[in-house]
């Protein structure tokens, strides 16, 4: 290999050397091929689970090994071999670089995929029409680990309603994410159940969009904690990390850019809000599941005789819980929109409900939620996490000033 060679090799090294410290969380493999006449010889570097170093395995044997490490040994076998290739993929795309006498070359891909056949034509169900954005022929080993998809590729009948809910999601909040520009996107999963949702977000985010991210889901269960942190180890999302903490206590990380939530029963959506307000998170997309906290406490004066059969009183209910968490996002400094997000023949619980932080309070808006609050006679989670968080900050701003 000519100097000037070596030269272009060491510096394509040192990118893929860099990429495997910085991106560590989305590395899938790394493998070396070494080729002189008709022999070949393999080595792989995978990471060393527990531990921030790699091992490298070759003719049997394997070694710790840094980053540099890695790089310093490709380059030390490709000067003594005719033809050399290495192969770095992480998610979402590979990077292919190839020693021959006629030089040194490097060329990006996607990282391939396995192609399954679309499930859309077979099932009257799905929108053949639709271009889904999580695709069963790029995202099948997802949606087969998280249930949606058969061992042989096709859509599970008990599914479908579930691959058309979180695909329909992730199309109304694609947006906000599309123009964000964080370094790093951080998503909070609040009450995140099986945590379908964060692992869909995870792959459009790292493999549609191309970003990098963090997601973290917190549940009080520990069963599907405990299980999604095993689905998210056996698809190799390690910048995935789950948290069993009851959301009334629990304290964001900073520098949240969303909080996301899907079918948090009850007050659970108002904790996962209040916890979306206490990080002073850019982004919310909330779908509220069951309302029962204010059912027995509002009040409608003057127009009682509507809500005498218990049904109107559960759907008034449903109505206005969801109406006044969203006057309170606005009045929290949030701009906010609500829209369906599926037919309600999928799922009666489809209002979502968006908001991005403005940066400034609103006061008309507080004037209005308090004044609706007081005709309906009602305080809800939420008004007690937003008031338990105003006292915080009472509390310290006072400490701050006997200090001084």
């Amino acid at each position: 290999m000519q100097k000037g060679e070596q030269n272009k090799l060491k510096l394509l090294l040192m990118g893929i050397s860099a990429r495997l410290e910085q991106n560590k969380d989305y590395f899938v493999s790394l493998v070396m091929e070494f080729r002189a006449g008709g022999k070949k010889f393999t080595a792989s570097v995978k990471r060393a689970e527990g531990d921030p170093g790699w091992r490298l395995r070759f003719q049997g044997a394997e070694q710790d090994v840094s980053a540099q490490g890695a790089a310093d040994f490709f380059a030390a076998h490709a000067a003594e071999y005719g033809e050399s290739v290495l192969t770095y993929t992480e998610r979402g795309k590979a990077t292919v670089i190839t020693c021959t006498p006629r030089g040194v070359n490097m060329k990006q891909t996607e990282q391939p995929v396995t192609e399954e056949k679309s499930s859309a034509a077979a099932n009257p169900l799905l929108d053949s029409g639709r271009q889904y954005l999580i695709r069963v022929d790029k995202a099948a080993p997802l949606l087969r680990e998280i249930g949606i998809l058969t061992e042989s590729g096709k859509i599970r009948n008990d599914m479908i309603r579930k691959y058309n809910q979180i695909d329909h999601y992730v199309e109304l909040v694609a947006p906000m994410f599309q123009k964000d520009d964080s370094q790093e996107i951080l998503l909070l999963d609040c009450a995140c159940g099986k945590s379908y949702l964060s692992f869909v977000m995870n792959y459009y985010l790292c493999e549609v969009l191309g970003r990098r991210c963090r997601i973290i889901g917190i549940d009080i269960n520990a069963h599907v904690v405990e299980e999604s942190r095993r689905m998210a180890q056996r698809l190799g999302y390690h910048n995935m990390t789950f948290q069993q903490a009851d959301l009334r206590q629990y304290v964001p990380p900073e520098n949240v850019t969303a909080v996301i939530s899907l079918h948090a029963c009850d007050i659970a959506t108002d904790l996962a809000l209040g916890t979306a307000i206490r990080a002073q998170a850019k982004y919310i997309a909330c779908v509220p599941c069951c309302h029962k906290e204010l059912l027995e406490q509002y009040q409608l004066p003057g127009l009682e005789p509507l809500t005498k059969h218990g049904v109107f009183k559960a759907r008034f209910n449903d109505v206005l819980t969801d109406s006044m968490r969203a006057l309170k996002l606005e009045a929290e400094g949030y701009k906010v929109s609500v829209v369906e997000y599926i037919s309600p023949l999928d799922t009666p619980k489809n209002l979502l409900i968006r908001a991005v932080r403005t940066g400034h309070g609103n006061g008309r808006a507080k004037q209005e939620y308090e004044a609706v609050r007081r005709i309906l006679g009602t305080t809800s989670e939420l008004d007690r996490r937003c008031a338990a968080m105003e006292e915080d900050c009472f509390f310290i701003s006072d400490s701050d000033l006997t200090g001084r």
